[in-house]
């Protein structure tokens, strides 16, 4: 009896340590559980911190750059126009106001008009040929030489406009004899006018002596997609298709309207096509007495018009005064900019965010050009 007393004491014992140690465990557990939790609410505590630090430092760090750009636009205070008729104001130091970066592919910056070819500057190696459109296919209306007469998209449109215009007016039946060249037609044009020269002359004087005739390939303004030669036409009236073409009234509207449609006399010479006409063959490198149109938008047609710049010149201008204003009556019309282009497939812009349009052209001799319209 004894004995069996002593087993269910020993059994209880056993019982009670057992359940002691897992008492222990379950406590032991729990202050490691709730540890757990503590400490990992202690790194959301200190990371939520640091977080809404960061947000801070960037939300203040956007407050101090749009203060520093409202003080750089307000603390050069731009010269107030006089008010005459037409002005250029140079804006050199001054930045552009209400500042928006935008950004152009080099396909469509060789097509917007700036694009200088002449003897100095060819046609770049990856010049959009595809882009080229027929004026047949725009203007049917468009009298043409034949169905091969290609222009860039703008170009094409804006003479369309002058050409509608000019018949509004009583001119019609103007004709455009040639547009875009191809540099195989170029060089056929070449070759030709080589082989005529080439018993006499050699080397660089063989290339001096064509170039007086048909420009270098890759150098005339025919393969720019932005010019054209015109003539006037009617077929079966002799009297009207005799006289050449700068004599006529279709000449001399071209010549005082052209500009408005974005349009400039690409090689004016000493009287030609008018009386009007300075000689810029010193900059233009081309003496010769071409009916040659080219189209560079509008702005830039009104600027050259005005001031009586040939391309060569403007660029020259721009890249000597890289930020230019321009007034008409106390009122900005246009706003344009000129700066250094890099070797990349885009280029980046500022524009004023007020401005109502805008174009960015690359001008051929290692610049971009940037037009806002007011």
């Amino acid at each position: 009896m004894a004995k069996k007393q002593a087993d269910a004491y020993s059994k209880l014992v056993r019982i009670l340590i057992v359940l002691f140690v897992l008492v222990v465990i379950c406590v032991a557990g729990y202050a490691l559980v709730e540890g757990s939790i503590k400490a990992q609410q202690e790194e959301n505590t200190a990371w939520a911190q640091q977080e809404n630090a960061r947000l801070q430092q960037a939300h203040q760090q956007v407050i101090n750059a749009e203060k520093a750009q409202y003080e750089k636009d307000t603390a050069l205070v731009w010269p107030q126009p006089k008010g005459d008729e037409w002005e250029i104001m140079d804006l050199a130091q001054y930045p552009v106001q209400n500042s928006v970066k935008v950004s152009a592919d080099r396909s469509s910056l060789m097509m917007e008009g700036m694009m200088l070819l002449n003897h100095w500057h060819s046609v770049p190696a990856d010049f959009p040929e595809s882009e080229l459109v027929s004026m047949t296919s725009v203007d049917k209306t468009v009298p043409v030489s034949n169905s091969s007469v290609k222009l860039f998209p703008n170009a094409a449109y804006a003479l369309s406009q002058m050409l509608a215009a000019a018949k509004e007016e009583g001119l019609e039946n103007y004709l455009i004899e040639e547009a875009y060249r191809t540099n195989e037609t170029q060089q056929g044009h070449y070759d030709k006018e080589a082989a005529n020269y080439a018993n006499r002359f050699s080397g660089d004087a063989l290339v001096a002596k064509v170039r007086q005739s048909v420009n270098v390939p890759g150098t005339s303004e025919y393969q720019s997609g932005l010019s054209f030669r015109i003539d006037r036409w009617l077929r079966g009236d002799a009297e009207f298709n005799d006289p050449k073409f700068q004599t006529t009234e279709h000449s001399d509207w071209l010549v005082a309207n052209s500009w408005k449609y974005g349009f400039v006399f690409r090689f004016p010479v000493e009287g030609y096509p008018n009386a009007t006409m300075v000689d810029k063959s010193y900059k233009t490198g081309e003496s010769k007495k071409l009916s040659v149109y080219r189209y560079v938008g509008v702005p830039h047609a009104a600027i050259m018009h005005q001031m009586d710049w040939c391309m060569e010149e403007y660029i020259e201008y721009l890249m000597d005064h890289p930020h230019i204003a321009i007034y008409q009556n106390g009122q900005k019309v246009y706003e344009i900019t000129w700066q250094k282009m890099g070797n990349a497939g885009t280029v980046n812009v500022e524009i004023d965010g007020r401005a109502s349009d805008y174009s960015i052209s690359m001008d051929n001799v290692g610049g971009v050009i940037t037009c806002m319209t007011f």
